[in-house]
Order: C-alpha cells, then structure tokens, then sequence
C-alpha cells in the first residue's frame, strides 16, 4: 500500500445534504486515478454510551462509491487504502454505487 500515494479532497454537496471526498491516486509523480465518495447518515439513529466520564451520543454513517477509476492492478490496492480511510472516519459501511472503469494493460 506504500507505494500508491492518496490525496484526499473533503466537499459539501449542498444537492443531497452529504460530505463527498474526492480521492486522488498517483504513483510516484504519475496519476494513476480518482474517485469519489459520498458519506450519509443511516437511518438518523444515534447511539448513545454511557461511561463514568458522562454520556456521548455518536451518528453511524455509511459511504457510497460514486465513482472509481483506476489504472490496471493499481485498483485492488487504491480499493484498500481509500476503504481504509473511510473506516478510519468511521463509516460503518461502505457501498459501492459505481461501474468500475479500470484499463487493464495487456501485452
């Protein structure tokens, strides 16, 4: 996963209330793809813990893969690292929502 960089670009779409990231994939100094994700609330339930500190209340969240395009065997490993990111932001669940568009290279 090192060898594939990732920039991510936080947007607010004001359309369908929700956060989208824009990703950027790029090897070396080369692009080799983009996508983009948008994040909604599931079901407008929140969770509610109590600890000894107090309460706190947290929203789940899932992603939706607008888009995705990635050169070659690079999109297995971009999947993974922007998967990795979305859970890290807490997403509970990731859908895809896109057509995959990849080139394959072939000799």
């Amino acid at each position: 996963m090192q060898s594939i960089s990732m920039k991510v670009n936080p947007l607010y779409s004001d359309m369908d209330m929700s956060i989208q990231f824009h990703f950027e994939f790029s090897k070396g100094d080369c692009k080799v793809g983009e996508a983009m994700v948008s994040t909604y609330v599931m079901n407008n339930q929140v969770k509610y813990r109590k600890s000894q500190v107090g309460t706190s209340t947290s929203i789940e969240k899932c992603a939706v893969i607008d888009r995705y395009d990635v050169v070659g065997e690079l999109g297995e490993v971009s999947m993974k690292k922007m998967r990795h990111f979305l859970k890290v932001i807490g997403m509970a669940e990731v859908h895809c929502g896109y057509e995959m568009n990849s080139e394959s290279v072939s000799n």
